[in-house]
């Protein structure tokens, strides 16, 4: 198990998966807690929060880890690595995309391995859960409680009342998943499925902005169309790079696990006008990745 001495915590390579809502990043944080040495904490976003404060969004930068922060921060994830099985931490937090410099400021231990997906795919995703009510209370509780912490109660507490009250007037949260710079003057002038793709592209600019500046053995990026297509290559080549134990079992775990004709959660396709304005954004963030931005169609040609 990691070990602490006074206020230093040790710990053992770990591993922070992120990338977009609706990247894929949970099914690799499954498939990767499969390697018994991990312990898994699934979106543990009142951990990372904590010095957040009131700002109004969820970038952070290498200067606002200070010490104060950085040592609740390494305390509570070392407290929830003592209560799980495995010796090494592992988490799949979205908000990390916006964070990476902050991230590895608190954690410079750490590697992180970044999800990406077509947005095709990804953006449908993304504008069905913006048109969702926003959660019941105690929705809101039971998807954090594992992971609570009291210096984070009064953001959390305050982020819930303002979907609340923005579902009640507007008929949609006033945020879901991250909220990236922007996205309050963004959102209400535009369509949720526009909403979406500015979340979706200004996460992946941050991030990428952020990542290039790491050494190449610090990071990893998947395509999830490759995870689900090429199993065996892709899930080889994560094993490699988080150091996994046992890497034959893992790839022989990916390959029954991942399923190639993935079933779609819930989705809501943008209108071939929304696609249009959606792919003249996301455009040069598409080009960097090597993506389509928006379906071909006779109403959406590309």
């Amino acid at each position: 198990m990691p070990r602490s001495e006074g206020d230093s915590f040790q710990f053992d390579r770990p591993i922070l998966i992120t990338g977009t809502p609706r990247s894929g990043k949970t099914c690799l944080s499954h498939l990767l807690r499969h390697a018994s040495e991990f312990t898994l904490l699934s979106e543990p976003g009142p951990i990372w929060d904590i010095g957040m404060g009131g700002r109004p969004d969820d970038r952070r930068t290498e200067a606002d880890a200070n010490d104060r922060v950085r040592h609740r921060i390494r305390r509570a994830c070392h407290r929830a690595v003592e209560r799980g099985s495995g010796s090494r931490y592992l988490d799949d937090l979205a908000y990390h995309a916006l964070r990476i410099p902050f991230v590895l400021r608190v954690l410079p231990e750490a590697r992180i391995v970044h999800v990406v997906r077509d947005p095709i795919g990804a953006i449908p995703e993304m504008t069905y859960w913006w048109g969702r009510a926003a959660d019941t209370l105690g929705a809101a509780i039971a998807r954090k409680r594992a992971h609570l912490q009291i210096h984070t109660l009064p953001r959390l507490a305050l982020r819930f009342v303002r979907n609340q009250l923005h579902g009640l007037l507007e008929g949609r949260p006033a945020s879901w998943g991250p909220i990236v710079p922007g996205l309050d003057a963004f959102r209400d002038s535009h369509s949720r499925a526009e909403v979406a793709a500015f979340q979706w592209q200004r996460m992946l600019e941050i991030a990428l902005d952020d990542l290039e500046r790491l050494p190449p053995d610090r990071w990893l990026q998947v395509r999830y169309e490759n995870l689900l297509r090429e199993p065996a290559d892709s899930v080889k080549r994560l094993a490699e790079f988080c150091e996994v134990e046992d890497p034959q079992a893992l790839v022989e775990f990916g390959c029954r696990y991942l399923d190639p004709e993935h079933p779609v959660y819930a989705e809501v396709e943008p209108t071939g006008a929304e696609w249009s304005a959606i792919a003249e954004r996301i455009g040069p963030v598409c080009s960097r990745l090597g993506y389509a931005p928006a379906p071909r169609s006779p109403a959406n040609p590309t």
